[in-house]
């Protein structure tokens, strides 16, 4: 049972503080009272150092996409690792990779490679400021974009902080952001399209791009709504601005990624995650209109781009056999289990009298301590509860001692590693640790 002070990760722990503040190398996998450490993975499952074995709901948040020891992508790197690991010319698996994702984006003409989605999302802003001339970005209220500090403006606001509904403020995530860079955000409320559009209208000759991320984890996966994506897509149009979607993780709601499955394209997609088959890799995609800002061969540069392992043959190959496996049936089936699952756990935590509900869609699904949808961030944040946090941990540790791995926020995602059969064990399973936190609860 977690937690074990006697365990082989208790120890790992212990001895990880002398090395890394926290123990840790990055926050967001984080929790208490120690961080478990993993041995293997086979299938959609995960071995730790003690020899206790988890289903694999997290997927290194959506990368492993076909879970652990996919055939192709093993057999791609150890193929590629023979012959090269790294070079500063290009290879044909660059190329491959592009056509494989110009194909399916139908908003993705031509394609640049970077190394995260966080350098996806830096590359897109200023690509948008260089096309542009312009210096301001909006983005939605509690968008995640990345680790850099302008689009972490407004990541997670409290109502101490966070500003009139109808004009959110830009407050910062960490300390020590410059006001002057927090001014370039222009932040605009989720699915309020009135709001959204009166506060773009004040800033529209001072903005660059709009960015947002058309089905937000931090939200739970509640979709942009059509009206309001399509709000923002003729504004940006009739006011010469550039729309980023942002997909490093919605990515994956469908073989045509979320544009395709929502019907709304932007001028310039980030990408990451499920295309590099669990390697390091980010990507921007756009129209070929606005991929010509990084185009050398026209004229001098506006802006330059490049990265020492950007578009490197490891990550490119074994992108290529993940998304070759991403088959529209693959896709239909992995929307079918996330659907059962679900379904399954809502049924599970109304028979247990939890107010909680499984929210998302695709293989996407999100635990919410809340019974309806929220549409947007304040809903979110307000329904969810002060106690929302420690609320989660409990819930977390429940599901790890009932041998299932999810995000510490509730964030669950599928894997084509799982079967039919592993649905149904995980629904065993959370049921277990869904009865001992609804006991825990009424205590």
């Amino acid at each position: 049972m977690f937690p074990d002070s006697q365990s082989r990760s208790a120890a790992l722990f212990d001895r990880a503080r002398a090395v890394q503040p926290g123990a840790n190398t990055r926050h967001m996998i984080t929790f208490a009272p120690y961080v478990i450490y993993a041995e293997r993975g086979d299938g959609c499952r995960v071995t730790d150092v003690d020899g206790n074995v988890y289903i694999d709901w997290v997927n290194n948040f959506s990368t492993n996409i076909h879970g652990y020891g996919y055939p192709p992508i093993v057999e791609a790197i150890k193929a590629q690792a023979e012959r090269m690991l790294c070079c500063i010319l290009p290879t044909e698996a660059e190329i491959a990779l592009s056509e494989i994702i110009v194909e399916r984006w139908p908003g993705i003409d031509q394609v640049r490679f970077t190394n995260s989605g966080t350098e996806a999302v830096m590359v897109a802003v200023k690509a948008a400021r260089a096309i542009t001339g312009r210096s301001k970005i909006a983005k939605t209220e509690g968008g995640y974009h990345g680790q850099f500090d302008l689009v972490e403006a407004s990541f997670l606001p409290t109502p101490a902080n966070w500003g009139p509904e109808d004009r959110p403020a830009a407050p910062p995530l960490g300390h020590g952001t410059p006001q002057s860079l927090l001014d370039e955000a222009v932040i605009v409320p989720f699915n309020a399209v009135d709001a959204t559009l009166a506060r773009l209208e004040e800033e529209k000759d001072a903005l660059a791009a709009v960015i947002i991320d058309p089905i937000p984890a931090r939200l739970g996966f509640a979709p942009a709504s059509e009206a309001y994506l399509t709000a923002l897509r003729r504004f940006c149009t009739e006011n010469g601005i550039v729309l980023i979607f942002d997909e490093v993780f919605c990515g994956r709601a469908g073989y045509h990624g979320a544009q395709g499955r929502l019907g709304v394209l932007p001028d310039l997609t980030a990408l990451g995650k499920i295309i590099g088959g669990g390697l390091p890799i980010g990507a921007v995609g756009g129209t070929r209109e606005a991929m010509a800002i990084f185009d050398n061969l026209a004229g001098p540069l506006k802006m330059s781009h490049s990265g020492t392992f950007t578009g490197n043959p490891m990550s490119m190959v074994a992108g290529i056999a993940a998304m070759r496996g991403l088959t529209p049936e693959v896709f239909a089936r992995l929307e079918a289990q996330g659907e059962s699952l679900r379904r399954g756990l809502m049924e599970r935590m109304a028979a247990f009298g939890l107010d909680m509900r499984a929210n998302g869609l695709a293989s996407m699904t999100s635990l919410q301590f809340f019974s309806e949808p929220a549409d947007n961030y304040r809903e979110f944040h307000n329904r969810s509860g002060d106690a929302y946090l420690d609320r989660m941990r409990r819930l977390h540790r429940d599901m790890l001692n009932a041998g299932l791995l999810m995000a510490t926020r509730g964030l669950m995602v599928g894997s084509t590693a799982m079967t039919d059969a592993d649905i149904d064990e995980t629904l065993a399973r959370a049921e277990t640790a869904l009865q001992a936190f609804a006991q825990r609860e009424a205590a």
